[in-house]
């Protein structure tokens, strides 16, 4: 769902720092990217960890803010894009040790790389509801908190839009200094896509969702079958790509005033299929950007500018970048 950098000027210390994660078994050298990202495009990083316990992070957030190199924050790589030149940092990937769930009544408490469709399944077999948002987002817990991610869900008596801020109770994060902190909700301010973690990252949540019974389960199990198939009707779930790439603007004016989302927008510019090399705006939705094979970071880039260009022109519209780049 998600990223961030830190950037400095390294210290003398860098490769002795960065040494002692690596024959630690805590860090490696010149990680391809791609592999861990939805749009499967960008170069390596210089430096890679994935760590399985809260005493590893600690370990290497400690180690590169000693070693002063920049730090990129993966989640699951579903709405960023990595520069062809790759990372000359250290990237990071909470590991499967923080893919972990439990059920403490009405709540569910999650690690920061337990993946969100996985949590739908869980809160429906536990007779808990609300989660169903989330089932078809390719996402992790840790990244969707951090960037509020959020899709059409189910309040046991309609659809409606909801985010990952919805629900949430608390969480568990560390800064760049590998301290720990516990946060209530309220302590956090969320807005559209956005949330005011900064440079934190989570590696807990707490969800306090709706408690259902058998028969109630079963509406929201057939509503998340539903929420599935509309998504795979109208979004291009089986290709490579990085979700929405830009935010939904509000069109109050102008030759297309009204329009209900940048992928509404960009159809009526005449825009679907659109192409830079190997990447194409999708036939199916055109807030998505596809990679069709041997696509660049650069292709992509190329491809978004120009239609960012083109809605300026044509439609007066400034549109914003939903995707993050890692460069």
């Amino acid at each position: 769902m998600l990223l961030e950098q830190l950037s400095e000027e390294p210290t003398d210390d860098v490769v002795g720092e960065l040494l002692m994660l690596e024959r630690n078994g805590l860090a490696r050298r010149n990680q391809p990217l791609a592999a861990y990202t939805t749009m499967r495009v960008g170069g390596a990083a210089d430096w890679w960890a994935e760590p399985n316990t809260e005493e590893e992070l600690q370990t290497v957030l400690r180690a590169v803010r000693e070693a002063g190199v920049p730090l990129q924050i993966l989640g699951a790589g579903s709405n960023l894009i990595v520069g062809d030149d790759g990372f000359h940092g250290l990237a990071l990937k909470l590991g499967s040790g923080f893919a972990w769930h439990r059920v403490e009544g009405h709540r569910i408490v999650a690690g920061g790389a337990m993946m969100l469709p996985k949590l739908t399944h869980i809160a429906n077999q536990n007779l808990l509801g609300n989660f169903e948002w989330a089932c078809g987002i390719p996402g992790t817990v840790g990244g969707s908190i951090w960037g509020n991610a959020g899709a059409r869900g189910f309040n046991g008596e309609t659809f409606e839009s909801r985010d990952a801020a919805a629900d949430l109770e608390s969480v568990v994060a560390y800064d760049r200094d590998g301290n720990r902190q516990f946060l209530w909700r309220d302590e956090i301010q969320f807005s559209y896509r956005r949330s005011s973690l900064g440079e934190r990252i989570v590696t807990e949540a707490t969800f306090a969702l709706r408690p259902l019974t058998p028969e109630q389960a079963k509406a929201h199990k057939e509503a998340t079958t539903q929420l599935l198939k509309r998504r795979r009707e109208t979004q291009p779930v089986n290709a490579s790509s990085s979700g929405c790439i830009w935010q939904n603007p509000n069109i109050e004016s102008g030759p297309l005033a009204g329009c209900r989302g940048a992928g509404e927008l960009i159809e009526k510019l005449g825009l679907k299929g659109h192409s830079s090399g190997h990447a194409a705006i999708s036939e199916i939705h055109a807030n998505f950007i596809v990679n069709m094979g041997g696509a660049t970071s650069e292709d992509v880039l190329a491809l978004m500018s120009s239609v960012e260009e083109i809605a300026w022109r044509e439609a007066g519209v400034r549109l914003e970048r939903e995707a993050r780049l890692v460069s």
